[in-house]
């Protein structure tokens, strides 16, 4: 079986985690801190904040945005369901909109179609790795005064005009599941320049303490742990190799792909001077989307049929009364798509193989 994402985990990575065990510290202490201030210097921002995962994260954020009953949070409906039940976490209202069928991204005119006097905050994703179009995300924002959240769970290594993701929008927030760019096993990161935000959410995810037992809030234990952060500074050192390595597979896929009928490879907008990719996602006819992915797994290649709509969701038919109808360009868009392997150490051969399966079926 050729896996769609493999985890890098280096013997330096193994050893640093045995080093933090060895130690006796497990719980949130040093390594934490570390990780926090590598973060900051890796993305340029002044505020890195870790979590037991990035859907906490992400709840912390709104929380601290003070996000509450009656409010109204605009999300991608083609995105991974964290990013919406987040605002029900905090008893609001999630309010999807669409897609652009090129980039997998909402865009500024997605959701300004959707801001109401009840929109408190706009969470953008970064699909696959490829940033949003922040610039007029951010000029959106600041026109109603509503907060942008970047939800960048897959796109840590990327750029925006030649500038980090992480560093952008006003908060960004990072998931390091194994199967993303580095990994603590689990966990999240949030950034921001805000540093009134930051120390809110820094309580929040500390059970709401101000020193210790000093409950000030109702919060929440979200906290990352050494043995998680040890493995989160060693693999943050190898992140622009593992980046590296991830685009010299896409661009083989590129070259592979060319003059190919019937497969469409990823469009990659002139502001995205980096895409990270998380996943390479390739658009075939939706008719035969589900055949090529069930042929592909009898040639032992793994593959996903990217995120369902949100709005397709079961729970979110149930709740809301959603129909597919409502958001038909991303539920158009998402029977056509296809993620494909990339991962560090994915050889040529593999991927010639790939290919030529795939245009077979396709």
């Amino acid at each position: 079986m050729i896996p769609v994402a493999n985890t890098f985990v280096s013997e330096e990575d193994a050893r640093a985690v045995y080093e933090t065990v060895k130690s006796g510290w497990l719980s949130k202490g040093k390594r934490v801190a570390e990780f926090e201030e590598n973060f900051s210097t890796y993305t340029g921002e002044k505020n890195s904040i870790t979590a037991n995962n990035g859907t906490t994260a992400l709840h912390a954020v709104l929380a601290a945005l003070g996000i509450k009953s009656k409010d109204e949070v605009l999300v991608p409906t083609l995105t991974f369901i964290s990013s919406a039940n987040a605002v029900l976490y905090q008893n609001a209202k999630p309010v999807l909109v669409e897609c652009d069928p090129k980039t997998f991204n909402a865009n500024a005119g997605h959701f300004e179609k959707k801001i109401s006097k009840k929109t408190r905050a706009i969470i953008c994703v970064d699909m696959n790795g490829l940033p949003a179009d922040y610039g007029p995300i951010l000029e959106l924002g600041e026109k109603y005064s509503i907060p942008v959240i970047a939800d960048s769970a897959e796109s840590l290594g990327s750029t925006y005009k030649n500038k980090k993701i992480g560093s952008i929008a006003p908060v960004h927030v990072f998931s390091f599941y194994p199967n993303k760019n580095i990994t603590t096993g689990e966990g999240g990161m949030i950034t921001t320049c805000d540093d009134e935000l930051a120390e809110k959410i820094r309580v929040l995810i500390n059970q709401g303490q101000r020193g210790r037992y000093n409950h000030e809030e109702l919060g929440y234990n979200y906290r990352m742990n050494d043995i998680q952060a040890s493995l989160g500074v060693s693999q943050l050192k190898q992140i622009d190799k593992i980046v590296s390595e991830k685009q010299k597979i896409a661009d083989n896929y590129f070259e592979m792909f060319q003059g190919k009928k019937n497969v469409f490879t990823p469009f990659i907008p002139d502001y995205a001077t980096q895409h990270a990719w998380y996943m390479y996602t390739l658009t075939v006819d939706p008719k035969k989307r589900d055949k090529i992915v069930q042929g592909l797994a009898k040639e032992g290649i793994e593959t996903r049929q990217s995120f369902p709509p949100i709005h397709m969701q079961k729970y979110y038919v149930r709740q809301f009364g959603y129909k597919e109808s409502d958001l038909p360009v991303s539920a158009k868009t998402w029977r056509s798509l296809i993620n494909i392997p990339i991962w560090v150490g994915l050889k040529k051969e593999q991927q010639e193989f790939i290919v030529e399966k795939i245009v077979g079926l396709a």
